[in-house]
């Protein structure tokens, strides 16, 4: 696929992710008659019986919360609120990109030492690696690598893994995710 064809497929797939949480906001905010809105809520623990009223919003930026849904129950004062992470797939063999940032974001987030930071970089293609014999001349998949090398990045997963995955799946910023909603869509 050409370099001019894979940036619209990427424009295509980000606007349908954008549809789709204007979809799923539209949904929680027509809960009395979304019956989908209705399971999930039930799927959260909430008796629809008591809810009062819900305003869905999509959350813009650099967040891994994509639509807060707020709940108002009767005669309570307090607002519940859900943050929804949103992954579209149109392929159900297909795989979806949870995270997408540069190594040197991650080194910052995680104090990933430097050599296991190179590691990650001829993993990802950041560092273009010098040997011919590969899969994909671009990059350097894992099991490319020296088993010394794959024993210091896997030790170093393995000693971080709750950190890693709490941050790459919630996030750690003022919109921590509550609920990852998968939406398959052909």
């Amino acid at each position: 696929m050409t370099k001019k064809k894979l940036i619209k497929l990427g424009s295509q797939t980000a606007k349908r992710g954008f549809r789709t949480e204007k979809d799923i906001a539209k949904k929680f905010n027509d809960w009395q008659d979304d019956e989908d809105a209705q399971q999930w809520l039930t799927i959260m623990c909430y008796n629809l019986k008591e809810i009062e009223r819900i305003k869905a919003i999509i959350i813009t930026g650099s967040h891994k919360t994509d639509v807060q849904v707020q709940i108002t129950i009767y005669l309570k004062e307090a607002i519940a609120v859900e943050n929804l992470s949103v992954k579209l797939v149109s392929n159900p063999q297909g795989f979806n990109q949870v995270d997408k940032r540069w190594v040197d974001r991650y080194v910052e987030m995680w104090n990933i030492p430097a050599d296991i930071a190179k590691i990650l970089k001829l993993f990802t293609g950041e560092i273009k690696p010098k040997s011919k014999k590969l899969r994909d001349k671009r990059r350097m998949f894992l099991d490319e690598m020296d088993s010394g090398t794959q024993k210091t990045v896997i030790d170093f997963f393995a000693k971080n893994k709750i950190l890693i995955v709490s941050d790459i799946l919630k996030g750690n910023d003022e919109f921590p995710v509550n609920w990852m909603l998968v939406v398959f869509k052909k």
